[in-house]
């Protein structure tokens, strides 16, 4: 082989390793996002959790990366999930409670997504058709983009469930729910496996009621627990005896974890496939002597979140951009190469989540009860945390680096009150942008 011979072979062997990597650059990842009703981030291995056994969720994190300060907009339930599927904050998409409609004019993920050419499907607990108990979604625009449907409108009957299809004749699953919802999720997987997809899975634990299946019912020894720093010693017999239906829970969903990644492996799709796993809020578990969410505390308002996409995702980071999860929309429509609806609040942090480029945002914001007396908004900039009550007056303030456990309340600390101040303006800077009882001008809107 003379040398021209040798460099035109080489150029076009270099052409053709370009063409594959742009082919695998360019190809848009499969989507599949799991949550878990009421986990709290503290309960993950790679938050140093002591107690759950989950080697799965380990797997995860070991194979992706765990953002570590993820909050929700609104630590309930179906404001939450308006929010991560629209990218909105709960009161400008019409869901500042629970129990609502969300509204048909509202843009969601699954909307773009299936225009971008993506098979959608929604499997489990669903909170976002009104009161309707277990409530069946009819097929059309109460589903929001998705096509293929398994679910119920809301609920929490782990041994006696129900899910609707596309006829309003009730299915019922035997055994534990989980279990069968993550049948259906892995047969969604192989049927769709030759064209990109959107999955969500929606798992109703570990939210109440703590009732593991038998397998777990007895696996965790309540005396062997380590509670947290911020669980009264009056409130220790009650939160241990919770912990152990709770963490029999996660274990089971961490077991139904294991087998939904291991159909992703065989079916190949393990390197084109963005794994996420995520909650709607937390639970307080006893923490500070309280019991599920709502409140503005970590253990509610802050939530897990997992992802794994070997193809921008670097394997094992731990991450600590600030994050709200009306980011999760933006962020994975950008991730999987779909346009971001007009109107959506959240922010598209996908360099900074896949690609860890960039710095982050520099706050996050939250808030709760809306519309009662205990209605609270929250602030988080770098490792400092101020609340404030309905009538704007500041509550709390933490530092988070120093105080993770929030047991030291600062707001009254005279030292701290440059710190407060600010907070405070960047707490009412949000509710300018986001609309959220203030109009442009900074003037408080009525109620």
């Amino acid at each position: 082989m003379n040398r021209r011979d040798f460099l035109r072979r080489a150029a076009a062997s270099s052409l053709a390793c370009s063409h594959t990597a742009g082919a695998q650059q360019s190809r848009k990842p499969n989507l599949l996002f799991i949550l878990a009703d009421q986990w709290r981030p503290q309960t993950l291995p790679s938050s140093g959790d002591p107690d759950l056994e989950a080697p799965h969720l380990k797997r995860l994190a070991r194979e992706g990366a765990h953002f570590s300060r993820v909050y929700a907009t609104n630590p309930v339930c179906s404001p939450s999930r308006a929010s991560v599927l629209t990218g909105r904050y709960p009161h400008a998409c019409g869901m500042p409670r629970n129990n609502l409609l969300l509204p048909l004019e509202e843009r969601t993920m699954a909307e773009a997504l299936r225009q971008a050419g993506y098979a959608t499907g929604y499997i489990g607990k669903w909170h976002l058709d009104g009161e309707d108990r277990p409530g069946f979604v009819p097929p059309g625009p109460r589903r929001r983009g998705f096509d293929y449907w398994a679910a119920f409108n809301r609920g929490h009957s782990y041994f006696s469930s129900t899910y609707y299809r596309d006829a309003d004749t009730p299915i019922r699953a035997e055994g534990f729910e989980p279990d069968y919802q993550t049948d259906l999720a892995i047969r969604f997987i192989e049927e769709n496996r030759s064209r990109p997809f959107y999955l969500f899975l929606s798992w109703g634990p570990p939210h109440t009621p703590r009732r593991p299946p038998p397998k777990y019912e007895k696996f965790y020894d309540p005396r062997r627990f380590h509670l947290r720093s911020n669980v009264p010693e009056s409130y220790a017999g009650q939160a241990r005896a919770g912990l152990a239906g709770y963490y029999g829970l996660c274990t089971a969903l961490d077991e139904n974890l294991g087998r939904i990644l291991a159909a992703v492996d065989r079916a190949g799709l393990a390197d084109d496939t963005l794994v996420a796993f995520t909650a709607d809020h937390g639970d307080m578990v006893g923490s500070h002597g309280l019991e599920y969410k709502g409140v503005p505390f970590e253990e509610s308002a802050r939530i897990p979140l997992l992802m794994r996409y070997p193809r921008r995702v670097e394997a094992g980071r731990v991450d600590q951009t600030l994050v709200s999860n009306a980011d999760y929309m933006p962020t994975l429509l950008a991730a999987c190469g779909a346009a971001i609806p007009a109107g959506v609040q959240g922010r598209d942090l996908s360099r900074q989540l896949l690609d860890g480029a960039g710095g982050g945002p520099e706050s996050v914001f939250s808030y709760g009860r809306l519309g009662t007396a205990g209605e609270w908004r929250m602030i988080v900039r770098g490792l400092d945390k101020l609340v404030v009550g309905r009538d704007m007056q500041p509550t709390h303030l933490y530092n988070l680096g120093h105080d993770p456990n929030e047991m030291n309340n600062l707001v009254s600390d005279t030292g701290r009150a440059r710190s407060r101040d600010e907070l405070r303006a960047l707490l009412m800077d949000w509710m300018r942008r986001l609309g959220d009882r203030m109009d442009p001008s900074g003037l408080k809107k009525r109620a």
